[in-house]
């Protein structure tokens, strides 16, 4: 995919404030949920240089060539991190996130770099509504990658 650099940046997905560890987010787990689902992964739980605590360090890859390069923590709130994106690539990676890993669909709160660096504090919300399904059974979107049915939707 071809993507101006200009709108490249890093965006946040992490769970509500009032609920900070509601994801219950297990670093190494969601490293194998990641191989589960990508085309190419590696991943590995890392230890913070300044306060020890452990980070997953991860980098996905589709079929569509996209890559994800991120990290994730559960310092202070539960929270991937996802780097040199654009916001078309970040948009099927947070939906996999919510559909398939996340306990609930409303835990999810984003944000990005530029709105942080002009102090915009506000807490986007993604809509509760997934994709697949309506019952209140997980039901996971298609896999991104190995050659299973990446979706991508570019609007219009």
């Amino acid at each position: 995919m071809t993507h101006d650099d200009d709108d490249r940046t890093t965006f946040l997905f992490y769970a509500p404030e009032r609920e900070p560890h509601a994801w219950g987010l297990d670093l190494a787990g969601l490293g194998e949920a990641l191989r589960e689902s990508f085309a190419e992964v590696r991943y590995k739980v890392r230890q913070d240089r300044t306060q020890g605590k452990p980070y997953l360090s991860f980098w996905a890859g589709t079929d569509d060539g996209t890559a994800y390069d991120g990290t994730a923590t559960v310092h202070g709130r539960d929270c991937v991190m996802l780097s040199d994106t654009t916001a078309a690539e970040a948009a099927p990676f947070l939906l996999w996130l919510r559909d398939t890993y996340l306990p609930a669909p409303d835990l999810v709160r984003f944000s990005s770099v530029p709105a942080v660096e002009r102090g915009i504090e506000t807490d986007w919300r993604l809509s509760r509504q997934r994709r697949h399904g309506t019952s209140g059974r997980r039901t996971p979107p298609p896999p991104l990658g190995r050659g299973r049915g990446l979706t991508h939707s570019t609007g219009g």
